[in-house]
């Protein structure tokens, strides 16, 4: 076997020079042939900047549009244009080949016949692929340029929607989840989509406080019924309206227990040795005796009695929590609605779990505004001692007292004629005070924000 040094010199003249490569001459005669592309001829792409995957298969498509112009002399002469589009998709990815101006070249493709040595020439038209994010193009319905020109935020959702991770996709689906756009909308005009914007918004914000009535303190509590005080001709009896506050059946539950006492009133017995809360038990016969809406005011009479064996119930209960079958099961009301009335409106689910109920802040202050308000329905001129009451909570008077501020009622002390008429100290004086519930109501003022200097 020759060396490589041999090699390279049989390569090479006597001088050294490189040997001349004689070209082998055929005797084949090509032969170029124009044929017409007809309506589906090859087309050239150029894909720029784009990894296309080797399996990926495109479709090719043609629109012919043809127009019509005069020539000098005035003669219609009919023109057609073929736009070949090409097109394919993955799941993520859409590619779209387009062509885009004219360069002044015209393209061709030729192929090359061995047997007839002949090259069958067809004209190409030439276009430009480029893909697109099929989440950009999807969105919102818009154009595909439309949703590329799309701001930062929203291109980014949508690259996230696309590429992202489970952990990106669902904190998106968190944002987006209550979205108002066309299509969580329908297809309605924008007239209709604004109208239908506005209409959600006034239902969900019919029940808030109005900007003057926060300034002005009326409405500012979230713990109490509607007021009906700038109605004409209102009376303190109707300010708060007694079918806002209890349905009419947990009312129609305490029928049986009223029908008792008035038998037991009539017949000249004494109901109120069986009745714990004191303010109940004292009560009783002035209602019966006063001849004016006996039966509505014996029943929330009752209602009141529930309402502070429930406030007891809990306030001897670890953590204020009471599991809600034991609910049923200690507290010995007429009727179960009167029970899953006083669990729905004073109680909590506690840890999303709806059987553990619990007395939280909130509703223990809405239980004292409720209940101060039914004892003033029960009082014929509007306004009560709060001793009582607060000697059948044991809480503080001082949270009664926020809480009657609260409903709008005014809290005053005894005047000094009927503290020496009763014969108080005065550090029972002190614990005695008048709540009166008239027109117009005094709310507490809201409290705003100091502004930074």
């Amino acid at each position: 076997m020759a060396s490589p040094e041999r090699e390279r010199k049989r390569k090479r003249d006597a001088n050294g020079n490189p040997r001349a490569v004689v070209a082998t001459q055929s005797q084949q005669t090509v032969k170029i042939v124009a044929k017409p592309s007809g309506s589906h001829p090859p087309l050239l792409a150029t894909v720029h900047g784009v990894q296309i995957p080797p399996t990926l298969k495109f479709d090719a498509f043609v629109k012919s549009t043809t127009s019509t112009k005069r020539d000098a002399d005035g003669k219609k002469i009919s023109d057609t244009r073929q736009d070949y589009r090409l097109h394919a998709q993955t799941a993520r990815i859409e590619y779209d080949g387009t062509a885009e101006g004219e360069d002044g070249l015209s393209y061709y493709v030729g192929v090359y016949d061995e047997r007839s040595g002949n090259v069958e020439v067809y004209k190409a038209p030439f276009l430009h692929v480029r893909r697109t994010v099929r989440r950009l193009k999807e969105r919102e319905g818009e154009a595909p340029e439309k949703a590329s020109a799309g701001n930062i935020l929203a291109s980014r959702q949508a690259l996230s929607a696309a590429f992202g991770n489970r952990t990106s996709r669902k904190a998106l689906l968190d944002e987006q989840i209550n979205a108002i756009t066309a299509s969580t909308l329908g297809t309605t005009a924008s007239d209709s989509v604004v109208s239908a914007i506005s209409s959600a918004v006034d239902t969900a914000t019919a029940s808030l406080p109005s900007s003057e009535s926060l300034r002005s303190g009326k409405g500012n509590s979230k713990y109490i019924p509607p007021t009906h005080d700038d109605e004409e001709g209102v009376t303190v009896n109707n300010i708060y309206r007694l079918d806002e506050m209890v349905e009419g059946k947990v009312l129609s539950g305490c029928a049986a227990a009223v029908r008792g006492w008035e038998e037991v009133v009539n017949k000249g017995g004494d109901p109120e040795s069986t009745i714990s809360p004191h303010y109940v038990a004292s009560r009783i016969r002035a209602v019966i005796e006063s001849g004016t809406s006996v039966t509505t005011r014996l029943k929330i009479l009752r209602l009141i009695e529930h309402i502070i064996h429930l406030h007891r119930l809990f306030a001897s209960s670890f953590a204020s929590t009471v599991y809600r079958p034991k609910i049923y099961e200690k507290l010995s009301a007429d009727d179960k609605s009167i029970t899953a009335y006083l669990i729905d409106t004073f109680t909590d689910a506690k840890n999303n779990n709806p059987n553990d109920r619990q007395l939280s802040r909130t509703k223990q202050t809405k239980l004292y505004c409720y209940l101060l308000i039914f004892c003033l329905k029960v009082e014929e001129d509007g306004k009560m001692d709060l001793w009582d009451l607060v000697q059948d909570l044991q809480v503080d008077r001082k949270e009664v007292e926020m809480a009657a501020r609260e409903i709008g009622a005014r809290v005053q002390p005894f005047a000094e004629n009927i503290v020496r008429m009763m014969g108080f100290s005065k550090d029972e004086a002190r614990e005695h005070r008048i709540v009166k519930l008239a027109v117009p109501l005094v709310f507490p003022k809201a409290k705003m924000m100091m502004r930074k200097k």
